[in-house]
């Protein structure tokens, strides 16, 4: 009797299986990655154009960010509204007259400083950090 080389049918198909689940949990453990890195990019572009607006107009200029609806924006409430992504947790650091309940603002002053703070994002054990120095109203992602 001749043995022939090579795989099974039933053996292909079990290596298939496992590498279909291995990718299956490897995507749905990094689909959270990009999609935190990306709101934070958001925020600080937003908080960066807060900082212009109020050096342009010279007048003093507010981001606001409503950490129970997960909604941010800038200027007066009816300004347009940003949704984070569902998954995400927001947690903003400011000065303490600049916070009402669950709403809390920064606000940019026309030399380009700031009241200063931070703003915390995390999703499934990731988090990113977004720093507001008061001083020169810089924004920077930590």
């Amino acid at each position: 009797m001749i043995r022939q080389k090579g795989f099974s049918l039933l053996e292909v198909m079990l290596v298939l299986v496992l590498a279909a689940l291995l990718m299956g949990v490897v995507a749905t453990s990094l689909s959270e990655g990009p999609v935190l890195r990306r709101s934070a990019r958001e925020v600080a572009a937003s908080l960066r154009h807060a900082r212009s607006i109020a050096i342009l107009r010279q007048m003093p200029m507010t981001w606001s960010m409503d950490t129970g609806k997960k909604t941010f924006w800038i200027g007066s409430s009816q300004g347009e509204r940003r949704e984070l992504h569902a998954g995400i947790t927001p947690r903003l650091n400011t000065a303490a007259s600049e916070v009402s309940g669950a709403t809390g603002s920064v606000r940019f002053f026309p030399d380009g400083s700031s009241t200063g703070g931070s703003v915390e994002l995390e999703a499934n054990g990731q988090a990113f950090k977004i720093n507001i120095e008061w001083i020169t109203g810089r924004v920077s992602i930590l």
